[in-house]
């Protein structure tokens, strides 16, 4: 699995919060070749990602501690919780990775 595919699957962790524990655990050993397990949930991110062509925003946290996205559209910090308000179109098939 290509390395920089599962750093964007915990990006898009940060902004759906689909995957549990485990699963963000294991992708940060696969990225350190300390273990090779993955889970149908990381396999159906890693093939969304790839046919989305999706990309990641910029992502920081700020002094008040919750985690913010850049929206370069708007020019707009906005909280991660609020990501799928702004990119409708990904909703329903990224509620899919939850369930």
């Amino acid at each position: 699995m290509n390395n920089d595919i599962l750093l964007k699957i915990l990006q898009l962790d940060s902004l759906v919060r689909f995957l549990d524990w485990t699963e963000r655990v294991s992708i940060h050993l696969y990225r350190g070749e300390k273990f090779n397990f993955t889970t149908p949930r990381i396999l159906e991110a890693y093939e969304w990602i790839i046919n989305e062509n999706w990309e990641p925003p910029v992502m920081h946290y700020g002094e008040d501690r919750f985690q913010y996205f850049h929206n370069s559209e708007l020019d707009l910090w906005i909280e991660t919780e609020n990501y799928l308000k702004y990119f409708p179109e990904y909703r329903e098939e990224l509620f899919k990775l939850k369930f």
